[in-house]
């Protein structure tokens, strides 16, 4: 009788400890919502060259110089370990020649994360498409393409290069092409825009 006692007191005890246990995990765990985010710092310059003519040594940079900042989230790994899906929001302002704001209420990205040299140095590198909304036609924009060729909602495209030390994987340094087109004439039968070269810095939390 004693043996049995013993045996129910010691599976009681465990069953509790498991419990208390799963119960202490759950409550701990971040969920969907709190885990993935991040924000960002940038700025950079701004040409409204034809993207083709990057390629010809004919880019000529504008003296204006766009500041912004921006918050992200991965939303869900499409290849576990290789390739996220994300979001980001951006909100920017032109200084210089143009010093109207910016907005990109949504980019959607793939961003590849899987580098044989991350050990080395964690580099990631994203596409991304979306919405750039702008208070008012820029006047650069207008310059370049004449005023019937401009709008202020565009097309925007971003490619983006991001390095991080693997010891401080929260902390990515990166640099970004932040492109506003028509989307070939499908907005206001605009074609290019403006492009900017950012530089920025990263935080993950």
């Amino acid at each position: 009788m004693k043996k049995k006692l013993i045996s129910f007191a010691c599976a009681t005890l465990i069953s509790t400890a498991a419990s208390a246990h799963t119960q202490l995990h759950c409550r701990t765990a971040p969920s969907w919502w709190e885990k993935g985010w991040n924000a960002s710092l940038f700025a950079g310059l701004l040409t409204t060259e034809n993207n083709s003519d990057f390629f010809t040594g004919k880019t000529k940079f504008e003296d204006s110089y766009p500041v912004g900042f921006a918050v992200g989230k991965k939303l869900t790994p499409v290849v576990e370990g290789q390739l996220d899906f994300e979001i980001e929001s951006q909100f920017v302002q032109h200084t210089g020649k143009q010093t109207h704001q910016e907005f990109q209420p949504f980019v959607f990205f793939l961003r590849w994360v899987d580098f044989p040299w991350n050990d080395y140095v964690k580099t990631s590198f994203a596409v991304g498409d979306g919405l750039s909304v702008a208070t008012e036609k820029p006047k650069l924009e207008v310059k370049k393409r004449g005023r019937k060729k401009s709008n202020a909602p565009l097309n925007y495209v971003l490619l983006e290069l991001t390095f991080a030390d693997p010891d401080t994987p929260e902390w990515d340094g990166f640099i970004r092409y932040h492109h506003r087109s028509g989307m070939f004439g499908t907005y206001n039968n605009t074609w290019d825009a403006s492009t900017a070269f950012m530089i920025g810095v990263k935080r993950h939390f």
